[in-house]
């Protein structure tokens, strides 16, 4: 027996049911959804009343998810992800592209990811990809974005996560900078002008006690905050680095930048290819997953090729 239309929760109530139950907060909700708090508590309690059952215990200011409400939950939030993605694939139809929208970090985006989507966008010309680097993108589920490129394990519910490869950091500089200053042991470049991240200030000192150099103390040396920056000024011989390999593969075949010691820095951390619930299964955003996926593999084989 088909349920009568006018008894059909509207997807207003949905939603603020579902941001209540999980933040279990009503202030939180509304913060969320960016309404009052006495209008999402009236969009659930009008729910309620219409389905005739409490979702929701409240008490001494406390809510709870109460067994229906348990029960109720994870229908509504597949039903709500389906209504995303059919809504997102109706939008984007409507523009006449596909567009996809991708996050990363700053440093893998401008060295690594754009030459990549660049190749990706011309075998693909019904798609658009959109790149984003802001922070809070990438540290928690964002509905701006369909997938992303995180460094670390991402700690986001319910997605799709792939490793793609670890961090290897190598010491570099400038042929001007090798020539002038001769860093021929790592004693020597101990001294020299070492250029540094601003947040990961362990760098240097981590690669000097793998190499076994019995010096401590470093001397200050410029910071950046953000490896292209720090990559810039090793090419303009301001000083040496320890960065990324895959960041300057074409600066180092080049020649512009060149390896002091074939001693790498290995980070346990990785990067990950990570797509939400919504979006993990739609074909366009598979096949950019692919496509990233691939080029990291052939990365790695050419890095240990050589």
């Amino acid at each position: 027996m088909e349920l009568p239309r006018r008894l059909i929760p509207s997807v207003s109530g949905l939603i603020a049911f579902e941001a209540t139950a999980r933040h279990l907060s009503f202030s939180r909700a509304a913060e969320d959804l960016s309404l009052s708090q006495g209008a999402v508590s009236k969009r659930v309690r009008q729910l309620e009343q219409l389905l005739g059952v409490a979702l929701l215990a409240r008490n001494n200011h406390h809510v709870h998810l109460t067994e229906m409400g348990r029960a109720y939950l994870p229908q509504v939030r597949t039903l709500l992800a389906q209504l995303e993605s059919s809504t997102r694939a109706l939008m984007r139809n409507a523009q006449g592209k596909t567009v996809i929208t991708i996050a990363a970090p700053v440093g893998l985006a401008a060295c690594w990811l754009v030459s990549r989507l660049g190749v990706f966008q011309n075998r693909n010309p019904e798609l658009s990809v959109n790149l984003v680097t802001s922070e809070p993108l990438l540290e928690k589920e964002n509905e701006t974005i369909d997938c992303a490129i995180v460094y670390g394990t991402p700690q986001w519910a319910g997605i799709t996560c792939t490793p793609l490869f670890e961090e290897e950091l190598v010491p570099v500089a400038s042929p001007h900078f090798i020539r002038t200053r001769r860093p021929g042991s790592p004693e020597i470049l101990h001294d020299c002008t070492l250029l540094h991240l601003a947040d990961q200030p362990g760098l240097w000192p981590g690669w000097f006690e793998q190499a076994g150099c019995a010096r401590t103390g470093l001397t200050p040396g410029p910071q950046f905050d953000q490896f292209p920056l720090l990559i810039m000024a090793a090419l303009h011989g301001q000083g040496a680095a320890i960065v990324p390999r895959f960041m300057i593969e074409r600066e180092l075949a080049a020649g512009d930048l060149k390896m002091l010691f074939d001693m790498p820095l290995r980070n346990r951390k990785a990067y990950h290819f990570v797509t939400p619930a919504r979006s993990a299964s739609e074909p366009v955003v598979l096949a950019l997953r692919s496509w990233i996926i691939d080029c990291a593999a052939s990365d790695a084989g050419r890095s240990e090729a050589a």
